[in-house]
């Protein structure tokens, strides 16, 4: 932002030599200030308000020790319109947090589900996104300005207790962006 200073200054011719007191009491000055606020958000698209996700079937066999994985589904978000002065963003997961790994989301619970799981989500370089991380520690993404932006993301159950019980596997996760 600029900052502009302009004092209106009335200048008069005198005869006497009575010294000339620019800002007199009552006068006025001007303050001139200009700024441009700039496009440098974007907006979440229709498809990217309810994703889901399908983790398939798992064989609770596979899961034969703690944090074990299965294999990562990916998902995106994508924002389109991007301004034109958009710059980088950082995405925060949330959600209700599994009881014995804090960084995985807790799957649903009720009769027919699963037991001693989580679903760990993944950035696009399938690298751990804790849930619920305060947006300092998590890693900016770039974004490309004016035109539309996907960002790639997985998901995939973890073992938190061995054994693991068969079941049915479901949660709800909420994202939030800052740019």
């Amino acid at each position: 932002a600029i900052m502009k200073f302009t004092p209106q200054i009335i200048l008069a011719s005198a005869l006497c030599f009575t010294p000339l007191s620019v800002l007199a009491d009552g006068e006025q000055t001007t303050i001139t200030i200009n700024g441009y606020i700039v496009d440098n958000t974007c907006v979440v698209s229709e498809e990217s308000l309810k994703i889901p996700v399908d983790l398939q079937t798992n064989n609770a066999k596979d899961f034969f020790r703690v944090g074990t994985t299965g294999p990562a589904q990916p998902f995106s978000i994508i924002l389109a319109p991007c301004g034109q002065q958009v710059g980088d963003v950082k995405v925060q997961f949330s959600g209700v947090a599994d009881d014995t790994n804090t960084d995985l989301l807790k799957i649903d619970s009720g009769n027919g589900t699963a037991s001693g799981v989580g679903i760990e989500l993944l950035d696009n370089q399938q690298q751990q996104i804790a849930l619920n991380s305060d947006f300092s520690s998590l890693t900016a993404v770039s974004l490309v300005p004016g035109t539309t932006n996907t960002l790639t993301y997985y998901a995939r159950l973890m073992s938190t207790h061995y054994p693991v019980g068969a079941g049915a596997v479901s949660a709800t996760a909420t994202f939030t962006l800052e740019y």
